[in-house]
């Protein structure tokens, strides 16, 4: 009757205390504050306020390695529902474990930029012990607050030395990383492809690791020898620590002289206009061939022309009423040898906007081949 009685005890004492449900609030992505680590909500199923404190541990999902630890003082806890935040949980003990990343010694200071996996452990005081009643862990990713910014070569440049030189930006804010290196990925982009598309399709042509500043000549000896009449993408990726942290945009430039490769290189491909804000990328010698599909079913043609080789991007006189649109696939090449305002060796975009005011777009460069 006695051992009836205490196990009765002992359930109506684990009812009271109950359970307590953990609810993360972190982003998932992005710039990170340590403030925002105790946004975090708490439920206690429970009857009986319980007496906790939060054991945070962050760890580098790529290498395993403890980055920091965090410990608040105890806290009561009631029944229900319970929303924490930095304030209350205040003062908080946090601990640097690895030297390798920079943690903000400011209780309000940034974390570290990288793949990291954030736990929480709920300590409950329960007479003179201390034992853990819950645990919740959640992945972020802490991004820089923007990438790798190109700046040389410009996007859709062409170039007179065929060593050019490569610069760009450090991700900011470049203070948050401690062994920030940069990868070089150099591609050619074929007649249909966008730079974007060289760049996951195609093995890349150059590849430059682990560049320690903001710059890169590309070497003429012991590298592939770049050609006139050719379309290359670059891109940067840094990391820190070994774990990549941001990509820079694509971008893509050629050389002067293009016209003498290109005399001899055949009919091109139809290129596809892409639905995009940089859409499709081509190089056309002497004629217009794309490739436009017709979603919308339209009757009528509403096409520009602009010109990228200067900031207004001006419209070019462009006539297209004799060429009739149906719906669904359409393959379109237009003579523009005999249109004077297209220059050779210039860059321009072509846009088709359509019933839904959606737009497609085709970036190419044109090529004369009378021109030497």
């Amino acid at each position: 009757m006695r051992l009836i009685s205490l196990l009765l005890v002992l359930l109506l004492s684990f009812s009271l205390r109950g359970q307590v449900l953990v609810n993360v609030q972190l982003p998932p992505t992005g710039v990170m504050q340590k403030s925002q680590l105790w946004n975090i909500s708490l439920t206690n199923t429970g009857s009986v306020p319980l007496s906790i404190h939060i054991e945070l541990m962050m760890i580098d999902r790529t290498s395993a390695q403890q980055v920091m630890s965090a410990t608040t003082p105890i806290l009561v806890l009631p029944g229900g529902f319970t929303q924490l935040s930095n304030s209350i949980i205040q003062p908080v003990q946090y601990n640097v474990l690895s030297s390798s990343y920079l943690v903000d010694a400011n209780p309000a200071g940034l974390l570290p930029i990288g793949d990291f996996e954030i736990c929480y452990n709920i300590m409950n005081h329960y007479s003179d012990a201390v034992e853990r009643i819950a645990e919740q862990c959640q992945d972020v990713l802490i991004e820089p607050l923007s990438p790798p910014q190109l700046l040389l070569p410009q996007d859709l440049s062409v170039l007179e030395q065929l060593s050019p030189q490569f610069s760009w930006l450090a991700p900011m804010p470049a203070h948050l990383f401690t062994q920030l290196r940069y990868d070089l990925d150099l591609v050619e982009v074929l007649p249909h492809q966008t730079a974007t598309d060289a760049m996951q399709q195609n093995i890349p042509l150059f590849q430059q690791k682990n560049i320690s500043v903001a710059t890169l000549q590309y070497p003429i000896s012991g590298s592939p020898i770049l050609v006139k009449g050719k379309v290359y993408a670059w891109r940067i990726i840094a990391k820190n620590n070994e774990a990549m942290v941001a990509q820079s945009e694509v971008w893509s430039f050629s050389f002067k002289g293009a016209s003498d490769k290109l005399k001899n290189t055949g009919r091109f491909p139809y290129a596809k206009l892409q639905k995009s804000e940089l859409g499709g990328y081509a190089v056309f010698a002497d004629e217009l061939k794309f490739d436009y599909l017709n979603e919308a079913g339209d009757r009528i043609w509403r096409l520009k022309i602009l010109d990228l080789s200067t900031s207004l991007r001006e419209q070019i006189p462009f006539n297209i009423d004799t060429v009739s649109i149906k719906p669904g696939q359409n393959l379109v090449n237009i003579n523009l040898s005999k249109n004077k305002a297209f220059l050779s060796n210039n860059f321009y975009m072509l846009e088709i906007a359509n019933s839904r005011n959606e737009v497609w777009r085709l970036r190419f460069q044109f090529i004369r081949t009378d021109e030497e």
